[in-house]
């Protein structure tokens, strides 16, 4: 999937998705504030993850485009398929292009 896309004049909000069986942990983070923000830890599923993405656009702002994405794992494709069905962008990344921090991915 290629996320280079031409400049829109609207701000992109990526969102990092930490998933497990038993839970999410999502963040936001922009270029332009450089930092992560908004932190939570959800229910696994997509459900949360869309109820999320909706308050976050609320703070973004309508004209915000979102980017999810999450390591390759153990939820497979199932939750692309789940945002992608309901209009949310989302990437599966592969575990060697996480950054290390700490000998954390």
């Amino acid at each position: 999937m290629n996320h280079n896309t031409a400049y829109t004049g609207k701000s992109t909000v990526y969102v990092g998705m930490d998933v497990h069986k038993n839970s999410f942990t999502l963040c936001c983070y922009t270029m332009e504030s450089d930092k992560i923000t908004y932190k939570q830890k959800i229910d696994p599923d997509y459900k949360s993850v869309l109820k999320y993405l909706e308050s976050m656009r609320k703070v973004s702002g309508d004209d915000a485009e979102f980017l999810c994405g999450y390591e390759a794992g153990c939820l497979g494709f199932t939750l692309y398929h789940q945002l992608t069905n309901h209009n949310s962008r989302c990437a599966i990344l592969a575990p060697t292009t996480m950054l290390v921090a700490k000998g954390k991915r």
